[in-house]
């Protein structure tokens, strides 16, 4: 003590050895420490893996992506070669534009067009030529119905227009006649006063009737035919009304069975097309390619066999720890973590945050059965991994510190032990 007194150097060196324990035992006294479970483990490899099948299978026409490639979400992959959907769907559609266009000739004939024009109709996914074909064949068909229709009113028009012009000439012939029977009735009328005064012979009054009953038999037949002749022209334009009338409820009868057809068809172009847009296989996510087990052209890929999976591409970190059954009492889900990822090199790897997404609810056995384990699920977002500056692929070793939310002092972990044998001391 003496020589540590007359020693400045001594001196000041140990006044900061004090300060030094001081504020040690402080630290150790007052600051408080995270408690929380190591545990180690693995980035998820196989949780969001999806597996790319096709369900009906075919023949690889063109592999477009290789082994560990990069795809987006619907990038195409591989496409099969599948001619019997393909001409089935080309057959369907061309029936489905058929029966649209029939359904417009049918609107064009209802609303008495004088003609059907097709020139701005939507004939679909076809080919120019069969739409071309598809427009002359119901424009004929419009043609010849509007000319049947025309013909057999033509007929009864003619045969109306005919009655109707020997109706008026039956009238003008009566009216004459009754003009005729006027200036007799009156004559006979002057000759009956002529013969009662004895100034005529009665022959002449004779021959006036007769002339008389003449006319009025004729005017009789006359008005006996006239109204023979309206009646006809009456029937006529009633035949003609059914005619039309026939005729709209023939198109009223064929549109009804049209839609049908329409809707029909719809419907199979849509199963059609589905399974020809299937044999353009494309990806569910964005990813990365694994496992592709097609490689040349000419292939077979059978119904619901695997072609390929994909890892996708997530905005958030998925890995599992095991967790020892004597910490589990400790883990629950919500907890924050702070990961590492031992594969990578320690000096340039950043400490990541993330959070217990899952306890695993019994225990689990590992595969050499050597122990037994709690598995925790931990997940980490995008702005985490962003930190990393490695690329992150499955099966990488984790490092995860499991914040339990309580603190003790360093004091209180190396007194521990301490505490616990004296407690078990004061049970016994």
């Amino acid at each position: 003590m003496s020589i540590i007194r007359q020693d400045p150097w001594l001196r000041r060196a140990a006044l900061f050895c004090g300060v030094i324990f001081g504020g040690f035992l402080l630290w150790a006294t007052l600051a408080p420490l995270a408690e929380g479970v190591t545990a180690y483990g693995k980035v998820a490899a196989d949780m969001d893996r999806q597996i790319v099948q096709h369900l009906e299978g075919g023949i690889v026409d063109e592999i477009l992506v290789r082994e560990g490639d990069t795809v987006k979400a619907g990038q195409q992959l591989i496409v099969l070669r599948d001619v019997s959907a393909m001409s089935g769907r080309t057959q369907v559609a061309i029936d489905y534009a058929d029966i649209r266009a029939t359904i417009a000739r049918l609107a064009a004939l209802s609303a008495h067009e004088s003609a059907l024009d097709l020139s701005n109709f939507d004939f679909g996914k076809i080919e120019d030529e069969t739409k071309m074909e598809i427009m002359r064949r119901q424009q004929d068909l419009f043609a010849q119905q509007k000319r049947k229709l025309a013909a057999d009113v033509s007929v009864l028009s003619a045969r109306r227009d005919g009655m109707e012009e020997q109706v008026e000439n039956s009238e003008t012939e009566i009216a004459s006649n009754r003009r005729a029977l006027d200036i007799i009735q009156r004559d006979l009328a002057e000759k009956r006063g002529l013969l009662k005064e004895k100034l005529i012979a009665s022959a002449e009054v004779t021959a006036l009737e007769r002339d008389e009953a003449a006319l009025s038999a004729e005017l009789g037949r006359l008005n006996t035919a006239k109204a023979a002749g309206k009646a006809e022209v009456e029937e006529l334009t009633q035949q003609i009304a059914q005619i039309e009338a026939d005729f709209a409820e023939e198109v009223a009868r064929d549109m009804v069975d049209a839609r049908s057809k329409r809707s029909e068809f719809a419907q199979k172009l849509l199963a059609m097309e589905d399974v020809v847009d299937r044999s353009v296989i494309t990806a569910p996510v964005s990813g990365t390619i694994l496992n592709l087990t097609m490689n040349t052209t000419g292939g077979v890929v059978r119904a619901g066999e695997p072609i390929m999976e994909i890892i996708p591409n997530h905005d958030a970190l998925i890995a599992t720890v095991q967790v020892r059954p004597s910490d589990i009492e400790n883990v629950y889900s919500g907890l924050s973590v702070r990961t590492r990822l031992s594969g990578l090199a320690s000096w340039r790897t950043p400490s990541l945050q993330g959070q217990v997404s899952q306890v695993s609810a019994d225990l689990k056995t590992s595969q050499s059965g050597d122990y037994s384990y709690y598995e925790a699920r931990i997940r980490m977002n995008a702005d985490e991994l962003k930190r990393v500056g490695a690329e992150v692929i499955p099966g990488m070793p984790i490092e995860a510190f499991i914040q339990s939310g309580h603190t003790r002092t360093l004091l209180d972990y190396l007194f521990e032990p301490l505490n616990s044998t004296m407690r078990r001391a004061a049970q016994s």
